[in-house]
């Protein structure tokens, strides 16, 4: 009887652990996501000012970080920075000069969302 508090609880709390630990990484995995509201919404065309990688675990993908050039609809010319992931295979698509398609915050123009279309989509 007294074996088993040894190995049951413990493995309770290991589990219990194990828990928590993976909630908390998928809630911390949304921070990062940009959330711009639908009614504040912009269309424009970025071109890619500058491109780099970061690290990424997958390689058939590739995070980058994406410094694009756009002109609001108030005629403001902005250069700001947006995550993505592209196919290893269309990195060619991604270079300098560039236009990408993006969404933007009317409010805060800095803050946008690069619409490079998911390979995942088919």
């Amino acid at each position: 009887m007294a074996i088993s508090y040894f190995v049951t609880y413990p493995l309770l709390v290991v589990f219990f652990g194990m828990f928590v630990f993976f909630v908390y990484n998928i809630i911390m995995a949304g921070r990062g996501s940009v959330k711009i509201d639908p009614t504040d919404a912009g269309q424009a065309q970025g071109e890619i000012v500058n491109i780099r990688s970061s690290s990424g675990e997958n390689s058939a993908f590739i995070n980058v970080n994406i410094q694009v050039r756009f002109i609001t609809a108030d005629h403001k010319i902005v250069n700001t920075e947006g995550k993505a992931v592209i196919d290893a295979v269309k990195v060619t698509e991604y270079q300098k000069g560039t236009k990408v398609p993006l969404t933007y915050s009317k409010k805060e123009p800095k803050k946008i969302k690069i619409n490079i279309p998911s390979s995942l989509d088919k």
